[in-house]
């Protein structure tokens, strides 16, 4: 491959989950900040699209709306719709006239959208890291010395095999702004109505229903909460995404003591200015809690079936805590006993976030 200076329009792939865009962030700073006049494009879904818009390193964002391909099947008169956008964007793709695709994603679909993009040359990982046939269509394959790399490092690496230097320190660089953090504001404006002085630490118990399998159980963020306010006067705020405010209602409806439940936040950027706020995260291994680390604060995450190397936090202090099974880390989204989760007790992650309290 010619030097990395050459490419001046390079399409960056990455359609989703929140946390593994925003997982891919520091490694395109980099290249950003070694190559100033390089323009970046990022495909992207529409979950997560909104930490893009607005990101000093990312030039353009192009949208695959997935959700028109799911609605045709319900409603068969929604195809046209669905393969117009679909050709629209490879439209628009074909029209920047890239010099190069980097394919972060590594599934058949992100694959098939970087070669029908015109890129001369596509980048994308090896097998096993590569997926569903995928490196069929790249024209270089990148092979990570593990594994078990932690995804940030993957990507850091990745870039490092284009020719990228000086990867480190690690940023994020969430575009959040003045607006989104008046928006947080709506939530912590209230704390004055909780009698604690002590820590602000926002706990995020829900999740998507695609990763539901990921999420600590009812009881032990209970008793989580609890601890945290008559052991730690802390001053604790659930906060929710879409589908998940029932979640934090229950949990808020079984304590003892008087918390907050966050305000609706209207978007991502909303989220991750709260966490800002906030001086720790607990949650489990989802989108927010790589959303909390983007904010640089310390985190405690919850993991059950999900690698702890693999998804760690990067970048930030934190705590792993975990119930190591030989089964795990199996990635299965359905078991029947969920051990791995609900073998933690709640003392394990008060001992956690104890622990990083003093380098908030």
């Amino acid at each position: 491959m010619d030097a990395i200076d050459k490419y001046r329009k390079v399409l960056i792939v990455r359609l989703s989950a929140i946390g593994d865009v925003v997982r891919t962030l520091p490694a395109i700073n980099a290249w950003r900040q070694q190559c100033p006049e390089t323009s970046f494009t990022w495909l992207v879904e529409p979950a997560a699209a909104s930490i893009l818009k607005g990101h000093p390193a990312i030039d353009k964002v192009l949208i695959f709306e997935r959700g028109l391909f799911g609605d045709f099947r319900r409603s068969p008169g929604n195809i046209v719709r669905a393969l117009l956008s679909l050709s629209n964007l490879i439209s628009d793709l074909r029209a920047e006239k890239f010099d190069l695709v980097v394919d972060f994603h590594g599934i058949f679909k992100s694959a098939l959208f970087s070669r029908l993009s015109g890129a001369p040359e596509r980048v994308g990982f090896a097998r096993p890291e590569a997926k569903e046939g995928s490196t069929v269509f790249y024209t270089h394959q990148f092979k990570p010395a593990s594994t078990e790399l932690n995804r940030v490092a993957r990507a850091l690496a990745m870039v490092e095999s284009l020719g990228v230097e000086n990867v480190a320190p690690v940023a994020y660089q969430l575009p959040v702004k003045a607006l989104n953090r008046e928006h947080a504001y709506a939530s912590l404006d209230r704390l004055s109505e909780l009698p604690g002085t002590g820590p602000v630490i926002a706990l995020h118990p829900g999740s998507s229903r695609k990763t539901a399998y990921k999420r600590w159980h009812q009881n032990g963020y209970v008793g989580l909460v609890n601890a945290l306010v008559e052991k730690l006067d802390a001053r604790v705020i659930l906060t929710w995404g879409p589908g998940e405010r029932e979640t934090v209602e229950l949990i808020a409806g079984h304590v003892r003591v008087p918390l907050l439940v966050a305000a609706k936040t209207s978007s991502l950027l909303d989220l991750a200015a709260l966490f800002g706020a906030c001086d720790l995260f607990v949650g489990g291994d989802t989108g927010p809690a790589h959303l909390a680390v983007a904010m640089q604060i310390p985190v405690v995450v919850i993991f059950g079936p999900t690698h702890p190397q693999v998804n760690a936090p990067y970048g930030t202090p934190y705590r792993i805590v975990r119930h190591p099974l030989p089964c795990s880390p199996c990635r299965k989204r359905s078991c029947k006993s969920r051990l791995c989760l609900e073998a933690i007790g709640w003392r394990r992650v008060l001992a956690a976030v104890e622990e990083l309290l003093p380098l908030s």
